[in-house]
């Protein structure tokens, strides 16, 4: 059976990834096959990771596979989440930093005349 797939995000791998697993999985992706004119575009500057794919794929199992590989060695701010509705998957990258290292200034002061 066939499904479409829509794959977008990044992520930022862990300090002590072991790159060769990252390496092997990268590779792999790469490969997937599509039947129809579909893309793949991965993109990594150590430590972050961006993987854009579209297109139908004859299977999904696989890929999920090899992206089970890579969430482990992502950094705890980092996920990968993979839902299917009937011919579709959507793979979704995520990289978000902790609340405490964002730092809010006020950039004007309300004033509510009464």
């Amino acid at each position: 059976m066939m499904e479409y797939l829509e794959m977008r995000g990044e992520v930022k791998l862990k300090d002590d990834a072991d790159l060769p697993v990252v390496s092997e999985v990268l590779s792999k992706l790469v490969e997937t096959e599509f039947v129809d004119t579909g893309f793949i575009d991965i993109r990594r500057k150590d430590p972050v990771l961006s993987i854009y794919a579209e297109g139908t794929i004859s299977e999904s199992y696989s890929l999920r596979a090899q992206l089970r590989k890579l969430q482990n060695q992502l950094s705890e701010t980092s996920m990968i989440g993979v839902t299917s509705e009937r011919w579709e998957t959507l793979v979704i990258l995520k990289h978000s930093e902790p609340v405490s290292a964002l730092s809010l200034e006020p950039y004007d002061l309300l004033v509510v005349a009464q």
